[in-house]
C-alpha cells in the first residue's frame, strides 16, 4: 500500500513480483511517501470478474466485513494510469466494485489491518534528499 504525502488521502495497492520491480518502484516515488508492505499474501480472490467470481467473492467475504478490492493491470487515461481499488463494508457494495470491474483481472479479499503494524507488516517512508525521513500528511 502506498500513502502519497500531501495528497488528501490518496493511496494506491499494488503488487510486486520481485524485489527488482518493487525497488525499481521504490525510486519513482516522491519523498515522504509512506510505504506500507505485507509479509503474507493479501486479497487471496483473484481471477477476472465474471459471474462465477462475483459468487466465490460472495461466499469467500461475510457481510458487514471491509473488502478490499484491487484490479491487478492498471487503468490508463491519457498520461495518467492507476491499479484501480474499491472498499466497502457491504454485499452491495461488493457487487458494485466486481460491476465496475467486470472483466479485468482482480484481487479481492479482507481489507489488510495495517493501522496497528505487527510482525507481518512493514511500514517505512521514503526519505527527504538529505536522506532524512520525514513524515507528511496522509
Amino acid at each position: 500500500m502506498i500513502r502519497y504525502a500531501y495528497a488528501a488521502g490518496n493511496r494506491s495497492f499494488e503488487f510486486f513480483s520481485s524485489p527488482a520491480a518493487l525497488f525499481e518502484r521504490l525510486g519513482q516515488l516522491q519523498r515522504r511517501t509512506s510505504v506500507t508492505a505485507f509479509r503474507q499474501a493479501q486479497l487471496p480472490v483473484r481471477g477476472i470478474v465474471n459471474d462465477e467470481f462475483i459468487k466465490s467473492c460472495m461466499r469467500a467475504i461475510p457481510e458487514g466485513s471491509e473488502f478490499l478490492l484491487v484490479e491487478t493491470v492498471q487503468r490508463t487515461a491519457g498520461r495518467m494510469s492507476w491499479f484501480h481499488d474499491m472498499a466497502g463494508e457491504t454485499h452491495a457494495e461488493l457487487r458494485e466494485a466486481l460491476e465496475d470491474s467486470r472483466g479485468s483481472p482482480v484481487a479481492v479479499g479482507m481489507h489488510p489491518a495495517w493501522v496497528n503494524g505487527g510482525p507481518d507488516v512493514v511500514t517505512a517512508y521514503v526519505p527527504d534528499e538529505d536522506g532524512v525521513v520525514r513524515l507528511g500528511a496522509y
